[in-house]
């Protein structure tokens, strides 16, 4: 039996995910505000680009099983240890808020 992921190359409707975030940003990092919209465009569709490629990364790892999971990511991004980090850290954050809540 053989597993792949099939990968399609799909225009989808631009829906500005990260319209309100990316300007912020942008002045936090040297940017004039507000910043050029061509500008925050263009780094959406980096952005966009770069996570949907994760996923397709992530799920090509997953393939066998079907199911994506948090330690496929991780395996992903082994060779960034500063992008690996913080997910491990964004990880121990999301239990500790779990652990406060069920105390609650």
């Amino acid at each position: 039996m053989d597993s792949h992921v099939e990968v399609t190359n799909k225009q989808f409707p631009r829906h500005r995910l990260f319209s309100r975030e990316l300007p912020m940003l942008m002045y936090g990092f040297g940017d004039s505000m507000p910043p050029l919209a061509e500008s925050v465009d263009v780094l959406e569709d980096i952005l966009i680009d770069y996570i949907n490629d994760m996923c397709l990364q992530a799920a090509a790892m997953s393939a066998k099983r079907g199911k994506v999971t948090v330690e496929d990511f991780k395996f992903v991004l082994r060779k960034d240890p500063k992008k690996l980090a913080r997910v491990e850290e964004l990880i121990a954050r999301n239990k500790e808020i779990e652990n406060a809540r069920a105390l609650f």
